[in-house]
């Protein structure tokens, strides 16, 4: 990935980084508050030649330093001996622990920095100055030889430990610098780890890939969708101008043989098609084109319940000789809109859609109006969209943001395929502005996608609807452009 595809992650998986980064610093807070404060007191000695030599004696200085140089690292391991820590708690009446004492020797010097850490300031310091008074005697002891007076090395104090003010531990900036850190490392990595396991289609680009082409339009999400799914209500609203540009982009799909007979589907339910249908026939129809709108979701149509069209006849009725066109095709608005309902529904809707007359009535409806929008179930469940597309000019799908998969997306491609179906294009749905939603939820297909019930179609006195042959008398009911 490059540096830019992992800036839109985390643009994208924002709200993942910000969370575990607040954990973070959250986490290293509650550790600093937990902690007890501790103090640091420091004494320093000073190592020097205890023997006396004459002045001028150059060679004797020379080894009397590098005998010091040598013994210094010993000195320092022998300041947290029990004999010494001993004497102090014995004679400044603390408790000592070789744990919180800490000597160096700083690099080609003869100097001991004796550092104690405690809980309490006052005894910090103590301990401290009673380590660098009690431990030159004690090394006397050890360097001192049988038949010398004086031991060779003499220890001095040249700087007492003084009362701290401050704690040293915990180091509360620097703890919350990394507990941010971490959580912001966690952060990221859970960001780009989510975002390569989020199989569903976020991106223009993933649709690109998957189709091989941008979508021919990017509907927004908008809050208000539930309650006006139909954007002649708000025509300056972003959802309409998003349809108006996809009525722009259909006609440029192709130019030298514009789809008149265009299906909407989708890879699975609740993607937001038929609202998708009804609304590009409207803005076809505000554009001055004379449209049709067909509702051939003949298991769970929607299109007359957003219309406000009754669906007790219509194109089920058509197709079975029950109703001729004219009788059943009705208008939407100030007679802008034509609609053919679905009419009730059938037990057998994959037979009656892929039948030679609905291909008929589709080049009958081609005639008389200048696009013919069919509103088609969802291509995976069922082959209904399929059969549809076609004997259509051309499919155009519609692809939910955030939760139409990238894997189903690519079988409703090759479900079309395999039927020789034209792709006229896709319609990203859904599409987030500033922040994602949950948005309108469409319909539930709570039943009737799969197989048809055998029980249903075997039950006597059970309707079956025969495929009649159609035509569409001069005078149907056509919107005046």
């Amino acid at each position: 990935m490059t540096i830019v595809q992992y800036l839109h992650v985390l643009r994208r998986q924002w709200l993942v980084v910000l969370l575990l980064t607040a954990l973070g610093v959250g986490a290293a807070y509650l550790y600093t508050d937990r902690q007890v404060p501790t103090y640091s007191a420091t004494a320093e000695l000073f190592v020097g030649n205890g023997s006396e030599s004459r002045t001028g004696d150059v060679t004797r200085m020379s080894q009397g330093s590098s005998f010091i140089q040598q013994r210094i690292k010993s000195y320092a391991d022998v300041v947290t001996s029990p004999a010494v820590l001993t004497k102090v708690s014995q004679g400044y009446g603390v408790p000592v622990s070789a744990g919180q004492i800490s000597v160096t020797a700083p690099a080609d010097t003869v100097l001991l920095d004796i550092t104690v850490t405690d809980t309490d300031p006052a005894r910090a310091a103590v301990i401290a100055n009673g380590i660098a008074e009690q431990f030159p005697g004690y090394v006397a002891q050890l360097e001192r030889l049988p038949q010398q007076a004086a031991s060779p090395v003499r220890l001095s104090v040249i700087e007492r430990a003084t009362e701290p003010s401050a704690p040293v531990s915990p180091r509360v900036p620097l703890n919350l610098a990394l507990g941010l850190l971490v959580g912001l490392g966690l952060g990221i990595g859970a960001a780009v780890l989510r975002d390569a396991m989020n199989t569903s289609v976020t991106a223009v680009s993933d649709i690109e890939k998957l189709t091989g082409a941008v979508p021919l339009g990017v509907v927004p999400f908008d809050p208000e969708t539930s309650r006006q799914p139909l954007v002649d209500g708000d025509e300056h609203g972003a959802r309409a101008e998003a349809f108006r540009t996809l009525r722009t982009n259909l006609q440029f799909a192709d130019v030298d043989s514009p789809p008149r007979v265009i299906v909407i589907t989708s890879p699975l339910p609740d993607e937001g098609k038929s609202t998708s249908a009804c609304n590009l026939a409207l803005t076809l129809a505000l554009g001055g084109a004379r449209v049709v709108l067909v509702d051939g979701d003949l298991r769970k149509p929607s299109v007359g319940r957003y219309l406000g069209v009754s669906s007790g006849a219509g194109l089920t009725t058509v197709l079975a000789g029950r109703h001729e066109l004219r009788e059943v095709v009705t208008v939407y608005g100030r007679d802008m809109l034509a609609v053919l309902p679905s009419g009730p529904t059938p037990p057998n809707p994959s037979e009656l859609l892929g039948s030679q007359q609905m291909a008929d009535l589709l080049a009958t409806l081609a005639e008389h109006y200048d696009v013919v929008v069919v509103d088609a179930p969802p291509l995976l469940p069922v082959t209904d969209a399929a059969v549809l597309s076609a004997a259509a000019d051309g499919a155009v799908l519609v692809i939910r943001h955030g939760r139409t998969r990238k894997e189903d997306t690519t079988r409703a491609l090759q479900a079309l395929d395999a039927v020789n179906a034209k792709l006229l294009g896709s319609v990203l749905n859904f599409a987030p502005k500033r922040k994602r939603g949950n948005g309108y939820d469409g319909y539930g297909y709570g039943y009737g996608y799969g197989e048809a019930p055998k029980s249903t179609a075997g039950t006597p006195g059970a309707p079956q609807v025969r495929p009649a042959s159609v035509t569409l008398p001069e005078n149907s009911p056509a919107p005046t452009a």
